[in-house]
């Protein structure tokens, strides 16, 4: 699972995508990381092309999926 660094963002600092659980890891500038369960890649590969990618999450996963604070 490769990290994307995301330092033009105010809230998130990185997150990653695991294929094979269909999770996706995001980690705050506050320093907390959460994983969001069964996320279809299609997903992250829009929050990956996003221009903002604390919106994209806003809008299109938070709400949407499962996600345990880890």
């Amino acid at each position: 699972m490769d990290w994307i660094n995301t330092p033009d963002s105010s809230n998130i600092s990185r997150f990653a995508y695991d294929e094979r659980n269909q999770a996706l890891k995001v980690e705050f500038k506050n320093g907390s990381t959460y994983d969001y369960f069964d996320v279809p890649e299609h997903v992250f590969d829009g929050m990956r092309s996003a221009q903002s990618k604390g919106q994209y999450l806003a809008q299109h996963v938070k709400g949407s999926y499962r996600y345990a604070r880890t």
